[in-house]
């Protein structure tokens, strides 16, 4: 159907590079118009993939997150900027989307995708796309739209490599017959843990945004029952042939076999002492882990027999928890020990808790161990969420 109506003047200049394209067109472009993207996360992977899918003429996108931009985003996370700071991520990212395409439908949902609201987000959606950056959200998503039948673009990104593929129960394989568990927790480090080369997401994101273009208007040969790697380091991708498995039963429940689902909520009631896992990796909470609310009570009740900053210098340099004393992880594991001035006193608490914290919570664990190794009398504790927890709490 090659029916220029359904565009106003302006998309009909905006498009004028796909009309004229070979083997897409009007009618491609047309498609892309009526139809309706999911896409999950407005983060490192969902900054192409938004950019792209508004500036292509996709007529509709819910955009999923529920976190807010921050200046350590900023490196990868393109579609944000320093004047969003503070701001709701699918805020910042709507605003960029209808700069791009004005006449866009764009539904903001500020919340976290879990087992109990991922069908009904997903409901309404003719292809999800999944830029989460935890497994716990990529099982939700997973699980949801092979219930649903929901064709899934689905990317992931760390250090220096990235993968994407294509998922459609009814017509090939699923995330879970690519990865039919999902990992223990702690098991697979995530981005904020090893780090990721800042131009990657723009890659894989690309490739993720290319991949639901010709989904939607019919092109090409999608990744369906393929897996594409890029290594960035080597300049090089490799493609891996995934079939369903045969023997695997179908999902019936959305993330049975995930623990820590849900989403940090970025406007929390005061009371969060019951916190039950880290909001940013999804590991439920140790016995000796303390949420913020936890540590500022014990702080104003003065029971604290101190806090140790495990992060970098630099990272101390730029805000920190008041009276922390900063000893980086990176001299612990290269052999300093608790008898460095910055870790003195430990066994002289006095009965009191001495508290280790880092970004959100991971590297802080790493030091507690090793710590925990040389002055097994202390009482340790590890602050659930990190210093970007507590800060915003």
């Amino acid at each position: 159907m090659n029916d220029l109506s359904q565009f106003s003047a302006s998309q009909m200049e905006r498009f004028q590079r796909h009309f004229s394209l070979d083997g897409f067109g009007i009618e491609a472009q047309a498609k892309l118009l009526n139809s309706r993207v999911v896409v999950i996360g407005a983060g490192g992977l969902g900054a192409p993939i938004l950019t792209y899918l508004a500036a292509a003429g996709v007529g509709t996108i819910d955009v999923i997150d529920h976190d807010v931009v921050d200046r350590s985003n900023l490196h990868r996370q393109v579609i944000h900027s320093e004047a969003g700071i503070g701001q709701p991520k699918t805020a910042s990212a709507a605003a960029v989307m209808r700069g791009l395409h004005p006449e866009i439908v764009i539904h903001e949902h500020r919340e976290p995708i879990t087992a109990a609201n991922a069908l009904e987000l997903i409901a309404e959606a003719d292809i999800v796309v999944d830029g989460s950056d935890n497994f716990a959200t990529r099982y939700v998503v997973a699980d949801a739209c092979e219930i649903a039948d929901k064709p899934m673009v689905s990317g992931s990104i760390l250090r220096f490599a990235g993968q994407v593929s294509l998922f459609w129960a009814s017509h090939g394989p699923t995330y879970r017959d690519l990865y039919p568990e999902a990992p223990d927790a702690g098991e697979v480090p995530t981005c904020a843990q090893a780090g990721v080369l800042g131009v990657l997401p723009g890659v894989i994101g690309s490739i993720m945004a290319t991949e639901t273009i010709k989904f939607l208007t019919g092109i090409g040969r999608t990744l369906l029952g393929r897996v594409l790697t890029y290594d960035a380091m080597n300049s090089s991708f490799r493609e891996i042939t995934l079939h369903p498995d045969p023997a695997r039963k179908p999902v019936t429940t959305i993330g049975a076999d995930v623990t820590g689902l849900g989403g940090f909520n970025p406007d929390p009631e005061p009371e969060v002492e019951d916190l039950e896992f880290n909001p940013y990796t999804g590991e439920p909470k140790l016995a000796d882990e303390l949420s913020p609310a936890q540590l500022r009570e014990l702080i104003d009740a003065g029971k604290i027999g101190g806090i140790l900053d495990v992060r970098e210098p630099w990272e101390h340099q730029m805000g920190t928890i008041e009276g922390a004393v900063n000893l980086p992880l990176s001299g612990l594991m290269g052999g300093a020990t608790a008898d460095d001035d910055a870790a003195s006193g430990l066994d002289q608490a006095a009965g009191k808790p001495v508290v280790l914290y880092c970004k959100i919570g991971v590297r802080s664990r790493q030091a507690l161990e090793l710590l925990r190794e040389q002055h097994p009398q202390a009482d340790l504790r590890n602050l659930i969420g990190g210093y970007e927890l507590y800060k915003q709490l």
